[in-house]
């Protein structure tokens, strides 16, 4: 199970790298822990972390198929197969016909496993709208803002 103590490498990381704003080094510190997050549910659902992130791709866009996946995780399409069997035979997800492409397949989540992902997941959530109500629209718009833009930089910056 994973913890909420910075990993030796990350805090090696952090003490070399002298760049950077306080807001980047906040959000670096909420990717790594999302990491943990990841991990977290991976064990709940005794899954691996790629398992998991597989997963929430599929549940945030359900047109996806293997190759789309692969894609998405940076992995072979080989890797990619063996990941959807092993999905698929445990119930995780399914393959259908993609509906505007006969040749493709799509995968789709299945209620189960949404339903566990999402009960694993309820904590976290409650815990964050307690954050959130904490500020008020104005500050939630700003936050909100500065998230966008922080993912348009990162689209940006991997394309």
């Amino acid at each position: 199970m994973a913890n909420a103590t910075p990993r030796p490498q990350r805090q090696e990381f952090e003490e070399t790298v002298t760049d950077g704003t306080q807001l980047s080094w906040a959000l670096r510190s909420v990717l790594w822990a999302y990491d943990d997050v990841q991990q977290h549910v991976a064990d709940l659902m005794d899954l691996s972390e790629r398992d998991v992130r597989a997963l929430e791709h599929l549940m945030e866009r359900p047109d996806l198929g293997p190759a789309d996946l692969a894609l998405l995780l940076g992995i072979s399409t080989a890797s990619s197969t063996v990941l959807v069997d092993r999905l698929e035979d445990a119930g995780h997800i399914r393959r259908q016909p993609h509906p505007e492409d006969r040749r493709r397949k799509q995968l789709v989540v299945t209620q189960h496993a949404s339903d566990e992902m999402l009960a694993n997941l309820r904590p976290l959530f409650d815990m964050l709208k307690a954050i959130d109500d904490d500020f008020d629209e104005h500050e939630k718009a700003v936050i909100e803002s500065y998230l966008r833009k922080v993912t348009d930089v990162y689209g940006r910056f991997t394309a």
